[in-house]
């Protein structure tokens, strides 16, 4: 018989904390469900502490370190629910997070395959809820209902604007399935790259209770084995980079505004390029760069940035070093 939910957790080297994201799911009041744990090569003893608490009350199974979209897609894969949920191992669920979602999607079937919750910052000072975060770009005006502009706000995740997380949604597998799942090449925005995919194929509902404590704890802790280079800004913004471009693709025959709003993420993410090619003297990057910035969403401080690039380098170079001492930060910043 299958069950109803599985529950893939991804983890890599977190032996004292995932055992708490089990617990939490163990402790669902939806008892019909599977745990599957998928360790993305830790070498803490994290098998041996698994198979001593749990034995078979969890499906565990082990690769080599190759990052969350791979565990994620291996969870998929060996999953046997009608649905589908996500929790990354140092975050936790509250007793009632998934019976609450299938109460929204009862109300709110067959036009939602997916729903998601509030959540609370564990090991962070923001007292605010993520929804409380994103009210200035997105109110959730009753206890549960439709978001009809999730793909908006998934095109500029993160901080304030972020509403969706991973550890948050329940979704159809056969929806989840049809999207191809979380693309590999991904290691820095995979989870919201997927999330727009999905939000192709089903629309979302919410509840706006938090029943998620999602860590944002120190991020060289939180970003570790293949994950760490998201500690490099030039990564983020090539794997931005790299997202928003296969969003853009996809977006042929959405609503214009969603497709106007790609193409301006892509112009600053292109600007972020140049700063950052620019600190470092190389020029030529920083040429290509900039000249796909105006390409993509021209502005005058852009076409001022293009100008002064091709025509004096060194100078753009002097100009961007003296913003970040400004700033007091030494990191290039879009």
């Amino acid at each position: 018989m299958h069950p109803k939910v599985s529950v893939i957790i991804p983890t890599y080297n977190r032996a004292t904390k995932v055992t708490g994201a089990i617990e939490s799911v163990l402790a669902q009041t939806i008892p019909d469900l599977e745990v599957i744990v998928v360790d993305d090569g830790s070498s803490d003893g994290t098998r041996r502490t698994l198979r001593e608490l749990y034995g078979d009350q969890i499906r565990y199974f082990a690769q080599a370190n190759q990052g969350l979209s791979v565990a994620r897609n291996k969870g998929i894969a060996e999953a046997r629910g009608e649905w589908i949920a996500f929790l990354d191992s140092d975050d936790l669920w509250e007793k009632e997070k998934l019976e609450w979602q299938f109460k929204a999607l009862e109300r709110f079937a067959p036009e939602c395959g997916g729903c998601y919750t509030d959540a609370r910052l564990l090991n962070h000072a923001e007292t605010r809820t993520l929804f409380q975060m994103a009210e200035n770009g997105y109110r959730h005006e009753s206890e549960m209902g439709v978001n009809a502009d999730v793909l908006r706000l998934l095109v500029r995740p993160g901080g304030g604007g972020m509403v969706v997380c991973p550890s948050s949604l329940l979704a159809r597998a056969d929806a989840v399935r049809k999207t191809g799942g979380f693309n590999p090449i991904l290691r820095f925005s995979e989870d919201s790259d997927f999330l727009f995919r999905l939000a192709l194929v089903t629309r979302f509902c919410y509840v706006s209770l938090p029943l998620v404590r999602k860590d944002q704890g120190p991020v060289e802790i939180r970003h570790a084995g293949v994950a760490a280079e998201w500690n490099r800004l030039e990564f983020v913004l090539e794997q931005s980079r790299t997202r928003l471009e296969g969003l853009l693709r996809l977006s042929d025959g959405l609503l214009r505004p969603v497709h106007k709003l790609i193409r301006k993420q892509l112009g600053s993410t292109h600007s972020g390029l140049t700063n950052c090619y620019l600190e470092t003297g190389e020029y030529a990057k920083a040429r290509r760069a900039v000249s796909q910035a105006v390409r993509f969403d021209f502005t005058f401080n852009v076409a001022m940035k293009w100008l002064l690039t091709w025509i004096s380098p060194s100078l753009a170079r002097k100009t961007v070093l003296h913003r970040l001492d400004r700033k007091g930060d030494r990191a290039p910043v879009l």
